[in-house]
């Protein structure tokens, strides 16, 4: 074979190895996207694998990590799509889908920091998504003890996260350590509404009402004891009958806990309310409660 001969031979060889090798990487692609229209998760993940390792990381996207990555996590492979969902990181590539993606895997993984930071990127770039995340802010937010976070977020929750049973019991929480008595009494209420054996919620309307009739107790017997005049008696009687008021309210709320736990956590509130309207026997009753 003479020189010019054997330069066209290899100059075919190479136009057909160029025109082959695009077609395949091509191919790959392609029967990974029809694979995943089909709904064959097993098969797209196995043609995208095929793909990048076919192809240079320079020629792949970031995009094509990320559409991989998202199968993968469909396909019931949260490790591969992590693998993949780094490598469209690296290729500086980001999309909501799927930053919502990498943060349910986290939250499966029960990896609270890497989902927090996964909703945060969500919430700092896509805001006019963050509807659909605030729920979950929230609930991590309170779990981990960022109150003033959570009291942002639970400004932006919409209705239907607010009146979740389990969020009004945290809000409550929060609240209550706020020591804001009169978000924790609307609180209070909807949650009773909600559940009547709810028991944070039945202490402090007890606790609340039994002070509320303590006070004025103390309050106006001292008053009058400074003063012992026929026109400071009968606003003492008005007083009391306030007091009384209170404390039968208290006892209401306090019958309920005794239903659920009787016993000395809550035995002094029932003796020092029946002290004070006098009954004795009761008072006597769960005083024995204490011994």
């Amino acid at each position: 074979m003479n020189l010019r001969l054997l330069s066209a031979f290899v100059f075919t060889i190479l136009i057909l190895f160029s025109c082959n090798a695009p077609k395949t990487l091509v191919s790959s692609k392609i029967n990974a996207e029809n694979a995943f229209t089909a709904g064959n998760y097993a098969k797209a993940m196995k043609d995208w694998e095929q793909y990048f390792s076919e192809t240079t990381i320079e020629q792949v996207t970031g995009a094509d990590f990320a559409t991989a990555a998202k199968i993968a996590y469909m396909g019931e492979n949260s490790l591969q799509a992590i693998t993949w969902f780094d490598q469209a990181r690296y290729k500086s590539y980001s999309d909501f889908e799927m930053y919502i993606t990498l943060a349910e895997i986290y939250r499966k993984q029960k990896n609270i920091s890497k989902e927090l930071t996964a909703l945060e990127y969500i919430k700092n770039n896509y805001s006019e998504k963050s509807s659909l995340i605030n729920n979950r802010l929230f609930q991590i937010y309170d779990e981990i003890g960022l109150i003033d976070k959570a009291i942002n977020v639970w400004g932006e929750l919409d209705a239907e996260s607010k009146n979740d049973f389990q969020n009004l019991i945290s809000y409550f929480e929060i609240q209550k350590q706020l020591k804001d008595s009169i978000v924790c009494d609307s609180l209070a209420l909807i949650i009773l509404d909600k559940d009547q054996k709810q028991v944070d919620a039945l202490e402090w309307m007890a606790i609340k009402y039994y002070w509320m009739g303590e006070k004025r107790y103390q309050r106006e017997m001292e008053i009058y004891n400074e003063n012992k005049t026929t026109r400071q008696y009968r606003i003492l009687l008005e007083e009391l009958n306030k007091s009384t008021a209170d404390f039968k309210t208290s006892l209401g709320y306090l019958e309920k806990l005794w239903n659920l736990e009787p016993g000395k956590k809550y035995a002094s509130y029932f003796a020092n309310i029946y002290a004070r309207f006098g009954d004795e026997q009761k008072a006597n009753y769960y005083e024995k409660y204490l011994e």
